[in-house]
């Protein structure tokens, strides 16, 4: 029998094209999943780490609150929030904290929080390897004067 002619060396050929092709899908969908794994690690990392900057920057909301009202006698009228949340140190504390929560849950680290007051709301940002991460809570003293 010649060999090309035999229909099983024929099947034994396509069986092998058949085995490689699905080999190829799978390796294909092996990569995928991987990058669609990380891509959610990255993103649930940032949405923790922007809380946790969040968490940070309300502390220090707070604790301004809780000094003015101790105080016997107020040198201004009204609490000074928007100093007590945007001081370098607090900003640096609020870094700081959503860097270890990224890290914690398999993201990057976090440059720089970035922190709004106004119309009595306080938002954090950052940039997580080009996405925007942002959490607030009320401040009624973040309002214009």
């Amino acid at each position: 029998m010649d060999a090309v002619k035999d229909e099983r060396g024929q099947a034994l050929v396509l069986a092998v094209l058949i085995l490689a092709i699905a080999a190829t899908a799978i390796s294909g969908l092996r990569v995928a999943q991987e990058q669609i794994l990380a891509a959610a690690r990255e993103h649930r990392a940032g949405e923790a780490a922007v809380e946790a900057a969040t968490a940070v920057i309300a502390d220090a909301y707070t604790a301004e609150l809780r000094r003015f009202a101790s105080s016997s006698a107020a040198p201004r009228p009204t609490p000074d929030v928007l100093r007590a949340i945007t001081q370098p140190s607090v900003r640096e504390s609020a870094r700081a904290a959503a860097t270890e929560v990224s890290l914690l849950n398999g993201g990057p680290l976090i440059g720089d929080a970035s922190v709004r007051c106004a119309a009595g709301l306080i938002d954090v940002s950052l940039t997580v390897s080009g996405r925007l991460y942002r959490a607030g809570f009320s401040g009624p003293l973040c309002s214009p004067r």
